[in-house]
């Protein structure tokens, strides 16, 4: 059974050292997300952050802070579930130069992922179903109203 500690260093590594491209193999990368979950279920999270430890910024960048890690660490419980590690991941990067690369990875290819099934982008579907427009008439061609930053 792989570790997921040493999974995680590994492809943080690929990725920094690398320039790993998601783009090339987005469901390989999925998968390879999907055991890393089924493998942190159950793990400790005081033994995930004395791994990979918050860098000690007390400063508040508005999305991030030691404090603001110290918050999520004591909201996640004793054990990670799936969900709760791929939440980390997604939406609670904080600065590790490990876990920061990795979080990009998973939500790329998720959005590629995506995109390709559906043939828009995570964003787009968003403003859909949130009555965003997305498109608009702009000398009688139909023209996106956003656009994608890449």
């Amino acid at each position: 059974m792989p570790d997921a500690y040493n999974m995680i260093i590994k492809l943080g590594r690929l990725i920094k050292n690398d320039g790993f491209q998601v783009k090339k193999n987005p469901q390989g990368v999925f998968n390879y997300f999907s055991l890393l979950s089924d493998l942190m279920e159950g793990r400790s999270v005081e033994e995930f952050f004395t791994v990979f430890p918050p860098i000690k910024d007390y400063e508040d960048h508005g999305s991030w802070n030691y404090q603001s890690t110290i918050e999520l660490k004591q909201e996640l419980g004793e054990k990670f579930t799936r969900e709760s590690f791929q939440s980390l991941l997604m939406s609670h990067c904080y600065e590790s130069k490990y876990l920061l690369p990795l979080g990009i990875a998973f939500m790329n290819c998720i959005s590629l992922l995506h995109e390709t099934r559906t043939g828009r982008s995570v964003m787009e579907d968003w403003a859909i179903n949130n009555e965003i427009a997305v498109y608009e008439n702009r000398n009688n061609e139909l023209l996106p109203k956003l656009y994608r930053i890449k």
